[in-house]
């Protein structure tokens, strides 16, 4: 009798974690900040046109499979490097380019548990100008983003989805901030 309920009891943790399922990181696939039209795309001639380079990033951390889903540094610095590459204002490979951006994923703020999960983020961000050292921009840039329970019945899969629309969300808000930055500079 003994053994039938324990049989039954692991059973039925069994079942809860294959519900629950395994936690995976931000892909930057799905991170990558959108552009919504040409006019959102930094031209020849315009200020910051593929004049930007990106220092390895810093912050995130990988995901424990069996706890909550986590943004890598990796996976923040290729999201960014495909975003700003996006826009424009990313310099071809080998070149040094006229500013260079620096980023560390200081916090991303998560619920424990929640239909709809909404997640923060705060990423610290610093542009210098390559040929003077002068710093264009150095701040703190805050966003938030949710994922809805109608977009994935399972919690850890939302709060992945959550982090990658945070994560979007802020560099979205970073990229105009810099073409902000940048037509001021010239």
């Amino acid at each position: 009798m003994n053994i039938l309920r324990h049989s039954h009891a692991a059973a039925a943790v069994a079942a809860m974690l294959l519900l629950a399922g395994c936690a995976s990181g931000g892909r930057s696939t799905q991170m990558i900040a959108p552009v919504a039209s040409a006019q959102d795309q930094v031209q020849s001639g315009q200020p910051g046109f593929q004049a930007v380079t990106v220092a390895p990033s810093q912050g995130g951390s990988a995901t424990n499979p069996l706890w909550m889903s986590n943004v890598s540094a990796d996976q923040f610095d290729a999201a960014l490097k495909a975003s700003l590459q996006g826009a424009g204002f990313l310099a071809p490979d080998g070149s040094p380019g006229q500013v260079r951006v620096s980023a560390r994923l200081i916090e991303l703020e998560r619920p424990l548990a929640g239909l709809d999960l909404t997640v923060k983020s705060r990423v610290h961000y610093s542009v210098v100008e390559v040929a003077t050292s002068k710093t264009l921009m150095d701040e703190p840039i805050a966003a938030s983003g949710t994922a809805k329970m109608s977009e994935a019945l399972i919690a850890v899969e939302r709060l992945r989805l959550a982090n990658e629309a945070t994560v979007r969300a802020n560099i979205q808000a970073f990229i105009t901030r810099l073409r902000g930055v940048l037509a001021g500079a010239d």
